[in-house]
């Protein structure tokens, strides 16, 4: 069941990037050959890493748990190959950061085999178990959001007692250029998906679970539908939202949908609702039925490569293998530019082609000197872009600047910011503006904890 009415989005802000989705969509999910080794992050989460469960020179199998969750906010990490662990050092990772990672030497007929129990469905009915169940299964999984914040999921799926939800979006949008991981998904596994999203209501013991999908997706939209309307799916709706930038960013669906505020330093459980990306709740019904822990994804590689599409990635693989491998590798290596972990709006350039598919890589991105320029930022010149595109109604260039001169007290609504990087993107002069901001909510926090 479509809800009815127009196309629903958020009200304020927004842009509309050309999508450059054709590279890619349509394209089925294929697998990549593995390489010789994969090099595994112990922090593929937000929170404090895992702790190395492993030894140098061990014989581990595919799903083997090589990392432990330390802390509440943590997760667990496995194996996504069987193999040697060969080395246990510290590496540089796609987002700029230093982790400790497991270097592991491939057996691929082993692993191949291995993976074999994870392809029939047992006979599961997450129905008749408990809600602590379920969660166990899924904290042992390991799963995290695949939505980019990569926030452990059975920790969001146990809210407190006193913030009541009644509503489940799965994020379905896939807003972000060039990405169409999700959307494939949708198309290759829409029962999945909506079997893993009776599995969270189940859990939250809710009526409610709307998914929201972008009017550029209508095969996505058709194949839900088709799905919700037999009798295996009650009180599941489909959303269809206007393609707009950042359609999926959380506080803008449940606005969209909703028509619900969530408030300045509050979090979407605050107004009763989770969200979910579908590629999470394809994860959990894995977990469940399957008894599968988070050791791959698919990733969009698209851009300046042979053959842009969607890849289904295990952990651990380098950048450099997924491209060569899978994409058959750049057009023209001499006129490669920039390569990006995730989309053109809120991805991360990397320093470097060893850095590694994690839990929260949806895309990796090349750019060449066609699409890539830049000559430098220029001065604010005043003109107002950045407010009027705004989706959270703050003030960029102002934020960027106090960041920038470290006027601590002109920062309090810096950690509303969601990074989208619209006020960049229509910047006539090129500031980097969400650099700043995000150096601006160091300098707050920072701020914070000297005055505790």
């Amino acid at each position: 069941m479509i809800m009815p009415g127009k196309l629903l989005t958020f009200r304020s802000g927004g842009v509309h990037p050309p999508g450059n989705k054709h590279l890619s969509e349509h394209k089925p999910i294929r697998r990549v050959p593995l390489p010789e080794t994969v090099s595994i992050n112990l922090n593929q989460h937000l929170g404090k890493p895992a702790q190395c469960a492993v030894k140098i020179k061990q014989e581990i199998s595919v799903g083997e748990r090589i990392g432990e969750a330390d802390g509440f906010i943590s997760a667990d990490i496995h194996s996504p190959v069987s193999g040697t662990v060969r080395k246990i050092q510290t590496v540089m990772t796609a987002v700029g950061t230093m982790a400790e990672s497991v270097l592991i030497e491939v057996d691929s007929e082993k692993t191949a085999e291995d993976l074999k129990k994870y392809q029939s469905t047992p006979d599961c009915a997450p129905e008749k178990l408990g809600k602590k169940e379920i969660l166990e299964a899924i904290k042992q999984a390991g799963i995290v959001g695949e939505g980019g914040a990569a926030f452990p999921t059975h920790i969001k799926l146990a809210p407190p007692p006193d913030k009541p939800i009644d509503t489940v979006i799965l994020n379905g949008a896939e807003c972000e250029p060039f990405l169409t991981a999700d959307h494939q998904l949708m198309l290759e596994k829409t029962a999945e998906i909506l079997t893993g999203a009776r599995i969270l209501r189940h859990i939250l013991e809710i009526d409610s679970i709307i998914i929201g999908i972008e009017n550029n997706k209508p095969d996505a939209i058709r194949a839900f539908e088709k799905l919700i309307e037999t009798d295996s799916y009650p009180g599941m709706r489909i959303a269809a939202l206007k393609t707009k930038y950042p359609q999926g960013g959380e506080k803008q669906l449940i606005k969209a949908i909703l028509d619900r505020e969530v408030p300045s330093g509050k979090l979407p459980f605050d107004v009763g609702v989770i969200v979910q990306n579908v590629g999470t709740v394809f994860a959990v019904y894995e977990a469940v039925y399957c008894g599968k822990p988070l050791i791959q994804r698919v990733v969009t590689i698209s851009g300046f490569v042979n053959n842009p599409g969607n890849y289904l990635l295990p952990l651990g693989v380098s950048f450099e293998h997924a491209i060569r491998a899978g994409a058959g590798g750049f057009r023209d290596d001499t006129r490669v530019k920039e390569v990006i972990n995730g989309g053109p709006m809120m991805g991360k350039a990397v320093r470097q082609l060893d850095v590694t598919v994690t839990k929260g890589t949806s895309g990796i991105l090349v750019l060449s000197d066609q699409e890539f320029s830049y000559d430098g930022e220029g001065p604010c010149i005043r003109c107002g872009r950045c407010i009027d595109t705004c989706p959270m109604g703050l003030m960029p260039t102002l934020l960027a600047m106090n960041a920038r001169y470290e006027r601590i007290e002109g920062l309090k609504s810096v950690m509303d910011c969601i990074e989208c990087g619209t006020c960049s993107y229509v910047c006539p002069t090129h500031r980097q503006l969400v650099h700043w901001i995000r150096a601006g909510k160091v300098l707050l926090r920072k701020a914070n904890r000297s005055v505790k």
